[in-house]
């Protein structure tokens, strides 16, 4: 069986890179698009992990949609300090989302995509629409929305009541709203989870974009592969 930690050799021999200092595995998305270009490698500074995360989104309504265009990763130390960023490739379009940030003490720890599969020649392709990735303490932060939430009774709120005859009976009617920051509007098809073993935490990451062209679809944010560093 090939370990993750030969996975990761591998694929930066490929790329003609070394090691990154601290890092013990990577992990990946099983629904990535085998198109676009690879970034450079970027790695949390040595002693700090990732925190939060945040995506540059372009949302619809462009001649050629792209939906994510970067992921972005917030580093600190054991102390708590915030000691850098690091973000592979970055594609033109859309806007910074803001920080998904995991409680005091815990860090990123896992990762799963929402992806559009390649819609062919009379369709629009957005690679990548969403990304999750966990807490050590087992939270969710949702790119789009987040911290998501379970839907309950209280997320819809009743607009009006009133009372109409159909058929001569009386019929109470309750018009009710859905809170829009409550709803979720993903395109594509959630992969499955992917984590760091226990005892490592995410330090870094490699995205695939696909470039900016007049002439051809393109579809943002394609792949990502991220890195596990050890705790000491």
């Amino acid at each position: 069986m090939t370990t993750p930690l030969l996975l990761l050799l591998s694929s930066l021999v490929a790329l003609g890179g070394a090691t990154p200092r601290g890092v013990q595995e990577s992990i990946t998305i099983d629904n990535g698009l085998d198109r676009g270009e690879w970034g450079a490698v970027d790695i949390c500074p040595s002693g700090s992990w990732a925190f939060a995360f945040e995506i540059k989104y372009a949302d619809l309504g462009h001649v050629d949609d792209t939906s994510i265009n970067a992921i972005r990763l917030y580093c600190r130390d054991a102390n708590g300090a915030l000691t850098d960023t690091a973000i592979s490739t970055e594609g033109e379009w859309g806007e910074w989302l803001g920080m998904r940030t995991c409680s005091s003490d815990y860090y990123l720890t896992g990762l799963r995509a929402n992806v559009v599969p390649d819609m062919g020649t009379f369709g629009d392709d957005l690679g990548m629409d969403n990304l999750q990735m966990s807490c050590s303490d087992n939270t969710v932060l949702d790119g789009l929305y987040g911290t998501p939430q379970a839907r309950s009774d209280s997320q819809v709120v009743p607009l009006s009541r009133d009372v109409t005859k159909i058929d001569d009976r009386e019929v109470e009617r309750v018009q009710y709203k859905i809170r829009v920051s409550d709803l979720t509007r993903d395109y594509g098809e959630w992969g499955s989870w992917s984590y760091c073993t226990e005892g490592l935490r995410v330090c870094g990451l490699e995205s695939s974009v696909e470039p900016e062209s007049v002439t051809n679809d393109d579809a943002g944010l394609v792949d990502v592969i991220m890195f596990c560093c050890s705790v000491d």
